[in-house]
């Protein structure tokens, strides 16, 4: 059995960084909470589930008094400890506390980062950390209580951790992982895929039922975060709760403007991704098939499928309205990015793609599916959204879509505004304003029960 970890500070000669001057509350926040995040990976530099630990807490130090439990690394592969060191000596941050709980045996030899330890037994050693978080958030409650805890990531549904058992208000999010791959759309993907997500699709059905600790987190938690409505919805079928759809990423700030397309010239279009069945490239092909050559398609980036998808264009005929730009700088992606009417995001299975947060901070109106993160990100206002069916309802309202923007005026320039503004509505600070003003609601209302429940007695 593991032994208790003792906290460690982020620096050898600084045991705690709090705020040094007061700083005024917002309006929903009469007062500054102190509150408890449990967020295994955080790192400013990274990006993923290590971006949204330190974007998310890098931020609630504004409101409340946060004290962050996290792993000083990834097991063999990163070390965040010296991450956060640095970026906090070069800016710090009052108010922002961490604790770096060491790696427990198990956690060291089952979570270093390979595909199948993450599809096996990374898990294990993920539960054996949570047991050690919660031994050293025990011992921090007892010295200096806090007024909620919140579960931040890993997002995986799989695994809430344990500080919902601290007897304070518990609140977590945001959870992922519930989305399965269609099964009508395994047949636009290889033979290894279909066998990788059919795999995954029963493994998934069965693990949504069976978690007894997820269950018990959930029916804890004062509030819950999911990220988009296939989450939200096993949160209420399977655990008898209702949860709040987010996404899990912010967008950067704004950068573009709004742009407008008048038919006078071909409607450029731009898709991004990694070359695999999931990104399903192959539905964006056939769309155009049945559309007139007027339209200009820019594909970037390579992976597995990329040859049998450009045998895939010639046989359709659309070779000649296809430029493929393979893998280029992330500098040189933006500017293609730039130049473009619309993104078109065929991805059947996703968090929140950053390709389509950063296409709303351009005020480039996006095509996707409406599912998983982006079916949360994306609105009527800021681009088209196509039932996540099956191949050939996808094929056609992409098809709808594409033709819509080329033949309707003034529909670029209408959705162009629309995503600006969205990107506004889903940047990294109105996230955490979001999820600081939720604390304060569950503490007070937490405060409110007690006092109606010390009055009634």
């Amino acid at each position: 059995m593991t032994a208790p970890i003792q906290p460690v500070p982020v620096m050898s000669d600084v045991a705690e960084m709090r705020r040094t001057e007061p700083r005024p509350p917002c309006d929903a926040a009469p007062r500054r909470l102190r509150v408890l995040v449990c967020a295994f990976a955080v790192s400013p530099i990274g990006g993923s589930e290590p971006g949204l630990g330190w974007n998310v807490v890098s931020r609630l130090a504004r409101w409340h008094d946060v004290t962050v439990l996290c792993s000083p690394g990834m097991p063999g592969e990163r070390d965040f400890r010296r991450e956060i060191a640095d970026q906090l000596r070069a800016e710090p941050i009052p108010g922002l506390t961490f604790h770096f709980v060491p790696p427990p045996l198990l956690s060291r030899m089952l979570q270093r980062e390979t595909l199948m330890r993450r599809r096996t037994v990374y898990y294990l050693g993920y539960r054996s950390w949570h047991r050690a978080a919660l031994a050293a958030a025990r011992s921090l409650h007892a010295k200096a209580p806090f007024d909620l805890v919140h579960q931040l990531n890993i997002t995986g549904y799989r695994e809430p951790g344990d500080l919902w058992r601290l007897p304070i208000p518990f609140v977590w999010g945001p959870i992922d992982g519930a989305s399965d791959l269609g099964w009508s759309f395994f047949s636009i993907m290889g033979w290894g895929e279909r066998l990788f997500y059919a795999t995954r699709n029963v493994t998934n059905a069965l693990q949504k039922r069976a978690p007894l600790r997820a269950r018990r987190a959930a029916h804890r938690a004062s509030h819950i975060w999911a990220i988009g409505g296939t989450n939200t919805e096993m949160v209420r079928r399977h655990w008898d709760r209702e949860a709040e759809s987010v996404i899990e990423s912010g967008a950067k700030p704004v950068t573009g403007s709004a742009r407008s397309f008048d038919g006078t010239r071909p409607l450029r279009l731009v898709w991004n991704g990694l070359h695999i069945g999931r990104k399903a490239l192959p539905i964006l092909f056939h769309a155009l098939r049945d559309l007139d050559g007027g339209h200009e398609v820019v594909v970037l980036g390579e992976g597995p499928a990329t040859r049998s998808w450009k045998r895939m264009a010639e046989r359709l005929g659309i070779a000649d309205r296809v430029r493929w730009t393979g893998f280029i700088p992330h500098a040189e992606a933006m500017a293609e990015l730039e130049r473009a009417d619309a993104l078109v995001h065929t991805s059947l299975l996703e968090g929140t793609p950053a390709v389509v947060l950063e296409a709303l901070t351009r005020g480039i109106p996006v095509i996707c599916h409406d599912g998983c993160g982006m079916g949360v990100a994306v609105t009527e206002r800021s681009g088209i959204k196509v039932p996540l069916r099956d191949p050939e309802t996808s094929i056609a309202g992409f098809r709808e879509a594409i033709d819509r923007l080329a033949h309707e005026a003034e529909l670029v320039e209408r959705l162009s505004g629309g995503a600006l503004a969205r990107a506004r509505a889903l940047s990294w600070d109105a996230m955490s304003e979001r999820i600081a003003r939720r604390y304060t609601d569950v503490v007070e209302q937490r405060q409110a029960f007690v006092e109606r429940t010390i009055g009634f007695g």
